[in-house]
């Protein structure tokens, strides 16, 4: 169990950061805020970033637990066509952009539109090496599949929008981040059952990514739905959607890293 749990921590705390970037860049899209963070009404517009740069920061951990030491982290950045190498250059870059956007914040008091833009955009591009780097697994038939590249990136999103949500103020982002978190929660369904698909042509056992679809993406929808008619107040409705996503996603990661590995 030990040997999966680096990348377990790897991905999923960097995947909140990456997916939470993702869906604050949806809110401001959609236009449901100008310019500013979930946070900036009390003036602690720095405080996203920096919690994603922390989640960013513990991912990183468990990749130099998985590598065992600095110096094999440096030497994989030493080939660059190589997925370990992009992994690598996307985490940088989209740490680099938080840092910029930590600043920036704590010293104007609001966050920059542009700069929250740029972090998605290094966000996707973490999240798409990420799943390549699995799927490039010829020899693991669990990771191989087409499937596992949007495995990674619908399931981060699911837990970033869950986290948006718990940094959100005003109504209009909350009710467009519950109504995005539906869409997501839609699509995090089909990838799991796809992958479940997957799992059952190789005669791998499926009860796990199950029991994630139903703890995640189900579960969270419904909180969404409810809220958003009202029968939940919001802060409760945005801490249970994070909390669904997350838990939805360590068994759905869970299950894929120990048909792999173990």
């Amino acid at each position: 169990m030990l040997e999966i749990l680096p990348l377990l921590v790897f991905t999923t705390f960097g995947g909140i950061a990456a997916g939470a970037y993702v869906m604050n860049a949806f809110g401001l899209i959609a236009g449901s805020y100008e310019a500013k963070s979930s946070s900036d009404e009390d003036g602690r517009a720095w405080l996203f970033p920096l919690v994603c740069i922390a989640l960013l920061g513990v991912g990183l951990v468990g990749t130099l637990m998985h590598l065992g030491q600095p110096l094999r982290f440096i030497n994989g950045m030493m080939h660059p066509s190589s997925m370990i190498s992009q992994e690598s250059y996307w985490a940088i870059a989209f740490g680099v952009v938080m840092v910029v956007d930590l600043a920036l914040s704590k010293v104007k008091g609001s966050s920059f539109a542009a700069v929250r833009v740029i972090g998605a955009i290094a966000a996707c591009g973490l999240m798409v090496v990420t799943g390549l780097a699995y799927q490039a697994c010829a020899f693991i038939p669990a990771w191989s599949g087409v499937i596992t590249i949007p495995l990674f990136i619908v399931g981060d999103l699911a837990v970033g929008a869950g986290l948006c949500l718990v940094f959100a103020k005003s109504e209009g982002l909350v009710r467009a981040l519950h109504v995005g978190n539906i869409a997501v929660s839609f699509g995090w369904v089909a990838v799991v059952f796809g992958y479940a698909i997957h799992l059952v042509g190789i005669g791998a056992d499926v009860a796990l990514v199950a029991a994630g679809a139903v703890i995640g993406p189900v579960a969270a929808a419904v909180v969404s739905a409810l809220a958003l008619k009202g029968a939940l107040a919001d802060k409760p409705a945005s801490w249970a959607v994070l909390a669904c996503s997350a838990i939805g996603v360590l068994l759905v990661r869970g299950a894929f890293f120990a048909i792999g590995i173990l």
